[in-house]
């Protein structure tokens, strides 16, 4: 399943989150996330940006958790608005 702006996806801990923009830095994709509530509210408390990371048969995500990386994909995406 490849990552879209707009979507609801749910991880492997039954955590969901809307994909609210997407970036690509050095050929990599990048997804800033909000998490979303059971009742599909947002917790705006919780964002993150996750790197998708596509396999033949499968896409898997990851947070990033560098500070200078989330800097730089935050000026990336902010530039985009």
């Amino acid at each position: 399943m490849k990552l879209k702006v707009n979507t609801i996806i749910t991880l492997e801990n039954n955590k969901r989150y809307v994909v609210l923009n997407e970036t690509t830095w050095q050929e990599k994709k990048y997804f800033l996330v909000m998490e979303v509530a059971a009742n599909k509210e947002v917790i705006p408390e919780n964002v993150a940006i996750f790197e998708s990371i596509e396999d033949i048969s499968a896409t898997f995500i990851e947070k990033v958790n560098d500070p200078e990386m989330i800097t730089l994909l935050t000026n990336q995406l902010k530039a985009q608005l």
